[in-house]
């Protein structure tokens, strides 16, 4: 589903003009860890997001070392297709690097949330299917971030577009693959849909991590279990 888009009065716009006016604040930046812009993307603040960009904010301003979010990363992550369209508009860069600790490019950031939609929008401006992921914390490719929340028809937009399915866990120690996230939430069609594309059942896995029947058994999802043996996953692993 797609996030809300909150239309703000012209009484508000208004408001902030003056803001600005007086400086009182800027358009790229602010005490807390978000700037305006970023803020507003977040809340899918279109009319807002609109004002600062004509106010000269900076479209691109790089997020914060620790969970931060481009404009364009925050309001794919909170399905904000309209705020998406605009940013994109007005040079969102859709392949921006994630923050180094728990970033997330756009793509990563829709595709792990179900929007279909946005993530849609964003391979069709040349979003990196399979681009890095943050180097530390709770990182996923698009891919394994989709199949990690059972987004099925998310899932299957990636792999028409090139997704590795036998991408390995991240650099962090609770890395996983595709199949091993989506084996852990019990995420069944979607289970079937990467074992039908090749997925690996018997991938190796990281320090804190598991195998996909591992995964499956200790979270009691008796059909995934089923369905991995039957594809001849090692259960001696």
């Amino acid at each position: 589903m797609l996030g809300k888009e909150h239309p703000h009065t012209q009484e508000s716009v208004s408001d902030l003009a003056e803001m600005f006016r007086n400086k009182a604040s800027s358009p790229s930046a602010m005490s807390s860890n978000a700037t305006p812009l970023q803020a507003a993307a977040k809340g899918g603040h279109l009319e807002v997001v609109q004002f600062l960009i004509n106010q000269g904010a900076d479209v691109n301003q790089a997020p914060e070392r620790i969970g931060g979010r481009t404009a364009l990363q925050v309001a794919s992550e909170a399905g904000c297709l309209s705020v998406v369209q605009l940013l994109l508009k007005h040079h969102g860069n859709v392949n921006e690097n994630p923050a180094s600790y728990s970033g997330k490019t756009a793509l990563q950031a829709a595709a792990g949330n179900g929007h279909l939609e946005v993530a849609r929008l964003l391979l069709e401006h040349g979003a990196d299917v399979n681009a890095n992921t943050a180097t530390y914390g709770h990182s996923r490719t698009a891919l394994q971030a989709a199949s990690e929340g059972g987004h099925l028809e998310v899932v299957r937009l990636l792999l028409e577009r090139g997704a590795d399915v036998n991408a390995g866990g991240t650099t962090c120690s609770f890395g996983r693959t595709a199949l091993q996230a989506a084996s852990a939430g019990g995420h069944l069609e979607v289970v079937r849909l990467l074992l039908k594309q090749g997925a690996n059942d018997n991938a190796e896995v990281r320090r804190h991590g598991r195998t996909a029947l591992q995964a499956a058994s200790d979270g009691r999802h008796l059909k995934v279990v089923g369905l991995l043996l039957e594809r001849n996953a090692d259960f001696n692993f």
